[in-house]
Protein backbone atom coordinates (compact mmCIF):
# COMPACT_ATOMS: atom_id res chain seq x y z
CA UNK A 1 0.00 0.00 0.00
CA UNK A 2 1.76 3.61 -0.62
CA UNK A 3 0.41 6.48 1.12
CA UNK A 4 2.96 9.73 -0.01
CA UNK A 5 1.90 11.55 3.14
CA UNK A 6 0.62 10.24 6.72
CA UNK A 7 -1.49 12.00 8.86
CA UNK A 8 -3.22 9.75 10.27
CA UNK A 9 -3.54 6.41 11.87
CA UNK A 10 -6.72 4.52 13.50
CA UNK A 11 -6.74 1.01 14.96
CA UNK A 12 -9.96 -1.11 16.04
CA UNK A 13 -8.92 -4.15 18.08
CA UNK A 14 -11.47 -6.50 19.71
CA UNK A 15 -10.01 -9.76 21.26
CA UNK A 16 -11.69 -13.32 19.78
CA UNK A 17 -15.06 -14.27 20.97
CA UNK A 18 -13.39 -17.51 22.12
CA UNK A 19 -11.21 -15.31 24.50
CA UNK A 20 -13.08 -15.46 27.99
CA UNK A 21 -13.22 -12.26 30.53
CA UNK A 22 -11.26 -11.01 32.25
CA UNK A 23 -8.95 -11.58 29.53
CA UNK A 24 -10.88 -10.33 26.73
CA UNK A 25 -11.09 -6.57 25.78
CA UNK A 26 -10.91 -3.75 23.58
CA UNK A 27 -8.44 -1.12 22.02
CA UNK A 28 -9.20 2.30 20.33
CA UNK A 29 -5.83 3.73 19.10
CA UNK A 30 -5.49 6.97 17.33
CA UNK A 31 -2.03 8.84 16.11
CA UNK A 32 -2.06 12.18 14.76
CA UNK A 33 1.26 12.28 13.01
CA UNK A 34 2.42 15.84 13.80
CA UNK A 35 6.19 17.64 12.95
CA UNK A 36 8.28 16.51 16.39
CA UNK A 37 5.96 13.77 17.80
CA UNK A 38 2.53 11.48 17.23
CA UNK A 39 -0.03 12.93 19.26
CA UNK A 40 -2.17 10.04 20.96
CA UNK A 41 -5.11 8.84 21.93
CA UNK A 42 -5.34 5.30 23.53
CA UNK A 43 -8.10 3.15 25.33
CA UNK A 44 -8.48 -0.25 26.30
CA UNK A 45 -11.48 -1.29 28.24
CA UNK A 46 -12.00 -4.68 29.52
CA UNK A 47 -14.95 -6.74 28.39
CA UNK A 48 -18.03 -8.97 30.09
CA UNK A 49 -16.09 -8.75 33.68
CA UNK A 50 -19.84 -8.49 35.11
CA UNK A 51 -19.90 -11.69 34.70
CA UNK A 52 -17.33 -12.45 37.02
CA UNK A 53 -16.72 -11.76 40.79
CA UNK A 54 -13.95 -9.64 42.01
CA UNK A 55 -12.33 -12.59 43.48
CA UNK A 56 -12.30 -14.21 40.27
CA UNK A 57 -10.68 -11.20 38.76
CA UNK A 58 -7.89 -11.06 41.06
CA UNK A 59 -7.05 -14.73 41.02
CA UNK A 60 -6.38 -14.47 37.10
CA UNK A 61 -3.81 -11.82 38.40
CA UNK A 62 -5.75 -8.37 37.58
CA UNK A 63 -6.56 -5.57 39.75
CA UNK A 64 -9.80 -4.96 38.33
CA UNK A 65 -8.78 -1.71 37.14
CA UNK A 66 -7.05 -2.07 33.99
CA UNK A 67 -9.13 -0.19 31.85
CA UNK A 68 -7.26 3.32 30.60
CA UNK A 69 -7.90 6.57 28.30
CA UNK A 70 -5.14 8.26 27.92
CA UNK A 71 -3.88 11.45 25.39
CA UNK A 72 -0.45 12.29 24.64
CA UNK A 73 2.47 12.33 22.72
CA UNK A 74 4.50 9.37 21.27
CA UNK A 75 7.91 9.62 19.83
CA UNK A 76 8.43 10.21 16.67
CA UNK A 77 10.43 7.38 16.23
CA UNK A 78 7.25 5.27 15.58
CA UNK A 79 6.81 6.87 12.11
CA UNK A 80 9.34 5.18 10.31
CA UNK A 81 8.15 1.33 11.12
CA UNK A 82 4.63 2.83 11.11
CA UNK A 83 5.08 3.50 7.03
CA UNK A 84 7.47 0.86 6.42
CA UNK A 85 4.25 -1.87 7.71
CA UNK A 86 1.81 0.47 5.76
CA UNK A 87 4.18 0.05 2.87
CA UNK A 88 3.98 -4.09 3.30
CA UNK A 89 0.39 -4.10 3.61
CA UNK A 90 -1.86 -4.94 0.45
CA UNK A 91 -4.33 -1.93 -0.91
CA UNK A 92 -6.74 -5.67 -0.56
CA UNK A 93 -8.67 -6.11 2.67
CA UNK A 94 -9.73 -8.98 4.06
CA UNK A 95 -13.47 -9.36 3.72
CA UNK A 96 -13.95 -12.81 4.93
CA UNK A 97 -16.44 -13.11 7.83
CA UNK A 98 -13.97 -13.34 11.30
CA UNK A 99 -13.59 -17.42 12.89
CA UNK A 100 -14.44 -17.73 16.58
CA UNK A 101 -10.60 -17.79 17.29
CA UNK A 102 -9.67 -14.79 15.20
CA UNK A 103 -9.54 -11.47 16.51
CA UNK A 104 -11.19 -8.01 14.96
CA UNK A 105 -8.84 -5.97 13.74
CA UNK A 106 -9.00 -2.81 11.32
CA UNK A 107 -6.64 0.11 10.37
CA UNK A 108 -7.94 3.50 8.77
CA UNK A 109 -5.46 5.47 7.09
CA UNK A 110 -5.66 9.15 6.46
CA UNK A 111 -9.50 9.03 7.23
CA UNK A 112 -9.65 7.79 3.94
CA UNK A 113 -8.30 4.05 3.44
CA UNK A 114 -10.25 1.37 5.75
CA UNK A 115 -10.52 -2.05 6.40
CA UNK A 116 -9.00 -5.22 7.54
CA UNK A 117 -5.50 -5.87 6.96
CA UNK A 118 -4.29 -9.34 5.42
CA UNK A 119 -1.17 -9.23 7.61
CA UNK A 120 -3.17 -8.59 10.88
CA UNK A 121 -0.89 -11.11 12.70
CA UNK A 122 1.89 -7.96 12.49
CA UNK A 123 -0.27 -5.43 12.71
CA UNK A 124 -1.71 -6.92 15.97
CA UNK A 125 2.09 -6.78 17.33
CA UNK A 126 2.96 -3.40 16.43
CA UNK A 127 -0.26 -2.72 18.07
CA UNK A 128 1.23 -4.63 21.24
CA UNK A 129 4.05 -2.76 20.91
CA UNK A 130 2.49 0.79 20.68
CA UNK A 131 0.66 -0.40 23.40
CA UNK A 132 3.73 -0.61 26.14
CA UNK A 133 4.80 2.62 24.11
CA UNK A 134 1.88 4.62 25.68
CA UNK A 135 2.24 2.48 29.23
CA UNK A 136 5.73 3.46 29.47
CA UNK A 137 5.15 6.66 28.53
CA UNK A 138 2.33 7.28 30.99
CA UNK A 139 4.40 5.43 33.70
CA UNK A 140 1.93 2.57 33.89
CA UNK A 141 4.77 0.28 33.18
CA UNK A 142 8.74 0.80 33.29
CA UNK A 143 11.18 -0.36 30.34
CA UNK A 144 11.34 -4.05 29.26
CA UNK A 145 14.12 -6.24 31.04
CA UNK A 146 15.08 -9.39 29.86
CA UNK A 147 18.42 -11.34 32.07
CA UNK A 148 19.63 -14.71 30.75
CA UNK A 149 22.27 -15.69 33.25
CA UNK A 150 24.68 -18.80 32.88
CA UNK A 151 26.01 -20.71 35.98
CA UNK A 152 28.61 -23.28 35.26
CA UNK A 153 30.32 -25.50 37.71
CA UNK A 154 33.33 -24.22 38.39
CA UNK A 155 30.97 -21.30 39.43
CA UNK A 156 32.07 -19.02 36.47
CA UNK A 157 29.35 -17.11 35.51
CA UNK A 158 28.08 -15.08 31.94
CA UNK A 159 25.07 -13.13 31.79
CA UNK A 160 23.21 -11.34 29.33
CA UNK A 161 20.80 -8.14 29.94
CA UNK A 162 18.54 -7.07 27.24
CA UNK A 163 16.52 -3.89 28.22
CA UNK A 164 13.92 -1.92 25.49
CA UNK A 165 12.42 1.28 26.10
CA UNK A 166 9.32 1.41 23.71
CA UNK A 167 8.96 4.97 24.28
CA UNK A 168 11.66 5.88 21.87
CA UNK A 169 12.34 2.28 20.50
CA UNK A 170 15.75 2.19 22.20
CA UNK A 171 17.64 -1.02 22.80
CA UNK A 172 20.39 -1.18 25.72
CA UNK A 173 21.95 -4.71 25.75
CA UNK A 174 25.42 -5.96 26.97
CA UNK A 175 26.99 -8.99 28.66
CA UNK A 176 29.03 -9.92 31.61
CA UNK A 177 31.52 -13.04 32.34
CA UNK A 178 32.88 -12.87 35.63
CA UNK A 179 32.55 -9.42 36.21
CA UNK A 180 33.53 -7.74 32.93
CA UNK A 181 30.97 -6.09 31.05
CA UNK A 182 31.01 -5.62 27.51
CA UNK A 183 28.09 -3.36 25.91
CA UNK A 184 26.11 -5.63 22.75
CA UNK A 185 24.77 -3.61 19.55
CA UNK A 186 21.27 -4.94 18.73
CA UNK A 187 19.08 -3.15 16.24
CA UNK A 188 15.18 -3.37 17.68
CA UNK A 189 14.28 -5.52 15.00
CA UNK A 190 16.46 -8.14 16.40
CA UNK A 191 15.87 -7.68 19.62
CA UNK A 192 11.92 -7.74 19.02
CA UNK A 193 12.89 -11.40 17.19
CA UNK A 194 14.22 -12.59 20.04
CA UNK A 195 11.19 -11.70 22.30
CA UNK A 196 8.48 -13.16 20.00
CA UNK A 197 10.85 -16.41 19.83
CA UNK A 198 11.23 -16.31 23.94
CA UNK A 199 7.53 -15.97 24.41
CA UNK A 200 6.26 -19.04 22.35
CA UNK A 201 8.15 -20.98 25.34
CA UNK A 202 5.92 -22.99 28.28
CA UNK A 203 6.78 -20.75 31.35
CA UNK A 204 5.73 -22.69 34.60
CA UNK A 205 5.64 -19.84 37.32
CA UNK A 206 4.88 -22.46 39.84
CA UNK A 207 8.44 -23.86 39.02
CA UNK A 208 10.21 -20.89 39.34
CA UNK A 209 11.96 -19.11 41.95
CA UNK A 210 11.99 -15.31 43.22
CA UNK A 211 15.23 -15.47 43.94
CA UNK A 212 18.46 -14.65 41.58
CA UNK A 213 19.35 -17.90 40.93
CA UNK A 214 23.48 -18.94 42.37
CA UNK A 215 23.40 -22.89 41.30
CA UNK A 216 24.18 -24.24 38.38
CA UNK A 217 22.55 -24.37 35.53
CA UNK A 218 20.87 -21.64 32.89
CA UNK A 219 18.10 -18.80 33.43
CA UNK A 220 16.10 -16.18 32.53
CA UNK A 221 14.12 -13.42 34.24
CA UNK A 222 11.81 -11.83 31.90
CA UNK A 223 10.25 -9.11 33.91
CA UNK A 224 8.07 -10.79 36.21
CA UNK A 225 9.78 -11.24 39.14
CA UNK A 226 10.43 -15.06 38.54
CA UNK A 227 13.52 -16.62 37.57
CA UNK A 228 13.03 -19.81 34.82
CA UNK A 229 15.27 -22.65 34.44
CA UNK A 230 15.64 -23.60 30.94
CA UNK A 231 14.05 -27.62 31.13
CA UNK A 232 12.58 -26.77 34.40
CA UNK A 233 10.34 -23.94 34.76
CA UNK A 234 11.15 -23.12 30.95
CA UNK A 235 9.84 -25.69 28.56
CA UNK A 236 9.62 -26.56 24.72
CA UNK A 237 5.50 -25.37 23.51
CA UNK A 238 3.98 -28.70 22.42
CA UNK A 239 4.81 -29.10 18.79
CA UNK A 240 8.08 -27.47 19.35
CA UNK A 241 11.14 -29.83 20.66
CA UNK A 242 13.49 -27.81 19.20
CA UNK A 243 12.29 -24.52 21.57
CA UNK A 244 14.90 -24.84 24.03
CA UNK A 245 18.20 -25.82 22.44
CA UNK A 246 17.46 -22.70 19.94
CA UNK A 247 16.77 -20.62 22.47
CA UNK A 248 20.41 -21.24 24.17
CA UNK A 249 22.05 -21.09 21.11
CA UNK A 250 20.70 -17.15 20.72
CA UNK A 251 22.00 -16.09 24.11
CA UNK A 252 25.12 -18.58 23.56
CA UNK A 253 25.75 -16.59 20.54
CA UNK A 254 25.53 -13.16 22.68
CA UNK A 255 27.49 -14.28 24.98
Amino acid sequence: MKVEKLSQLEIKFETADILPPPFSHQILLTLDFKENFIDTKFEIAYTYRDELTDEEILEEGFTGNEDLAWAGELSKAWEAPILKLIGQTSEKFNTKALEEEQNFLEISINQKIKGNPVNQDVWEYLLQELTQAVYETYGKEAPFQLVFKKIEKDKSTSTFELNLHYTDRKVLASTTTNGIEESKNLSWEEASDLLQHIFIGDFITDKAQKAEPKTVGKFISIGDGFWYEFTKSLKNPNGNRAYIVDLYQKFEAYL
